[in-house]
């Protein structure tokens, strides 16, 4: 389903769009294993209604289809390693995988420090980070440290006590 980042940040209260995800293709990613269609310059027309879609939040289908029959949509190619950094109000989508190659891709999500959310939620609030010397990641003798991490456990069972985001604590 089409959507904005933002149409989920939005509701997380995230009160500005400055926000982007970079999406890192660990496989190659393209139309025939399902990867992601961009509409390029769609940032610009601002926040899109989000709405039940099957299952998922999604752009207003209404709204997608005045939008798809005049902007057209483009199809990445991303090689492994390649990266796409987008807006998070650019309109994206992935398709079905109908390949029998798998589409892994890492994606990471940033934001300015004075866009920190209205609500607590799964996503951390602003954290600040001390500047370190050059040498601090040579001299760690903290080589391991997960006290008070948090990961995500994909092979959890559904009955597994996790929270609804699917993260440990």
């Amino acid at each position: 389903n089409w959507h904005q980042d933002y149409g989920y940040w939005y509701n997380n209260g995230n009160l500005f769009p400055d926000m982007l995800t970079v999406f890192i293709a660990l496989d190659p990613a393209d139309e025939e294993n399902g990867g992601l269609k961009i509409i390029p310059k769609s940032h610009k027309f601002g926040r899109i209604n989000h709405v039940p879609v099957g299952g998922q939040q999604a752009a207003d289908p209404d709204r997608m289809k005045d939008i798809l029959d005049r902007f057209p949509a483009m199809q990445t190619s991303l090689r492994r390693g390649d990266c796409l950094f987008f807006h998070c109000n650019l309109l994206h989508c992935s398709g079905q995988n109908k390949s029998a190659r798998r589409r892994w891709g890492f994606l990471t999500a940033y934001n300015t420090k004075h866009n920190n959310p209205t609500k607590v939620h799964h996503h951390p609030q602003y954290t600040p980070m001390p500047l370190v010397e050059n040498n601090a990641l040579l001299e760690c003798k903290t080589l391991v440290d997960v006290e008070g991490k948090v990961f995500l456990d994909g092979n959890a069972p559904k009955n597994h006590p996790i929270n609804h985001a699917g993260l440990h604590t």
